[in-house]
């Protein structure tokens, strides 16, 4: 059964190791990697450790046990620090940082030193020749709780951390793209997901321990999960576009530095803002051409730089042309174009697939203009395409036999 967790951990140390070669390859203004090269160090790192303590004939185990509970403290903030990486304009420098994250993750690696210092050459934890009185074993044992209980607790600060990066990051996509799969978020909401199974496989372990005091064959199960989930979201972070390009990154910037307040309406947002009137009146002209006109919103790539290239107006006053006067943000106003097109080609043929359908309006999967279309009409496009059939309208009103 070790040799399968060994094999285990070996397997998951090679792929750490070769997607932070591929990710160096890949780092350039452009694709910056360095907390997630981090993050792949860490895990390598944990991994070995992993690997030394459940080698039969390897010394020391006490020492890589503490390591491995200390090292435990870094995943979750690279994994915030990577986040903030790939969605703000600037990295984040760790010397920034508040005081009170090194804390914890000083008091996390301070805890694991009386367990350090029981370290031996033997191959077992316990040293034969040194057998620790019953008041210091007791001692151990409790800075070692005191160990998991603070990861326990530490981890899921950070990970709310990301998930509000995520939240407000798909708002500002909103705003710039007219498709919001992201492939840098979605590489995050992976990591996310494999320091959730990291976390919760700590907890077992930990509650494991206590339980049943030795290993009942659920070592092998919790070294699966962890290897499996990590490994596997590691090939698909590596698979992913793991940043926006320059343009875009300044872009966002630029729009949203400061950052919006989700509370202020568009009015007090843009209160500064010098656009008048006749400009005003030139956008909303331009951008009706565009959609109704030009059709743009069949380009699944399309984003606010690119429709504003094509219309020759600056994305500064064309964004608050669509969130003040039009009351949508760029998403909405073209996939409410889209929607419009595809209810169209649903009612007018019943030759097209709904995915002939969804691609050539401009959403690039199947998916996602399912839950477009569900978002905006109420129903599924096959729903809605049975209803004009049977009604010889749109389910809104509107005859589709003029289609």
């Amino acid at each position: 059964m070790h040799t399968i967790q060994t094999s285990l951990f070996s397997a998951a140390i090679s792929v750490c190791v070769l997607c932070a070669l591929l990710a160096r390859d890949n780092n350039s203004p452009q694709r910056r990697y360095g907390y997630f090269l981090i993050y792949l160090v860490v895990e390598a790192t944990a991994f070995a450790f992993e690997w030394l303590l459940l080698h039969p004939a390897m010394p020391a185990k006490a020492l890589w046990l503490g390591l491995l509970m200390g090292l435990s403290f870094l995943v979750a903030p690279c994994l915030w620090l990577f986040a903030r990486q790939i969605t703000e304009d600037e990295t984040p420098a760790i010397r920034s940082l508040p005081a009170w994250h090194f804390l914890i993750v000083g008091g996390g690696f301070a805890l694991t030193v009386p367990l350090l210092l029981s370290a031996h050459l033997g191959t077992d934890f316990a040293n034969p020749a040194h057998v620790p009185s019953a008041a210091h074993s007791l001692f151990i044992h409790t800075t070692m709780l005191a160990c998991v209980v603070l990861f326990l607790c530490q981890v899921p600060y950070y990970l709310r951390e990301c998930i509000r990066i995520l939240a407000r990051h798909a708002d500002h996509a909103r705003a710039l793209f007219s498709n919001i799969e992201d492939k840098s978020l979605n590489a995050l909401r992976v990591l996310i997901f494999a320091v959730i199974a990291k976390w919760l496989v700590g907890l077992l372990r930990a509650l494991h321990c206590l339980v049943l005091g030795q290993d009942t064959g659920l070592g092998l199960l919790f070294a699966g999960l962890e290897v499996s989930v990590t490994v596997g979201a590691l090939i698909f972070v590596m698979r992913q576009s793991m940043a926006f390009s320059v343009d875009e990154r300044k872009l966002v910037h630029d729009l949203f530095d400061p950052p919006a307040d989700p509370s202020n309406d568009a009015d007090t947002k843009y209160a500064h803002s010098s656009l008048d009137q006749a400009t005003r009146t030139r956008v909303q002209r331009k951008l009706r051409h565009a959609m109704n006109d030009l059709q743009l919103f069949r380009d699944s790539r399309l984003t606010l730089r690119g429709l504003c290239q094509q219309i020759k107006e600056n994305p500064h006053y064309v964004s608050q042309v669509i969130n003040q006067d039009l009351h949508s943000n760029f998403y909405d106003f073209v996939n409410s174009h889209r929607i419009d097109s595809a209810k169209q080609a649903l009612a007018g043929s019943s030759e097209r697939t709904v995915i002939e359908v969804a691609l050539d309006t401009g959403f690039n999967s199947k998916s996602t203009f399912n839950a477009a279309f569900r978002r905006y009409v109420g129903m599924t496009p096959s729903e809605y395409r049975r209803s004009a059939a049977d009604l010889g309208s749109y389910p809104d009103g509107s005859d589709a036999r003029t289609t």
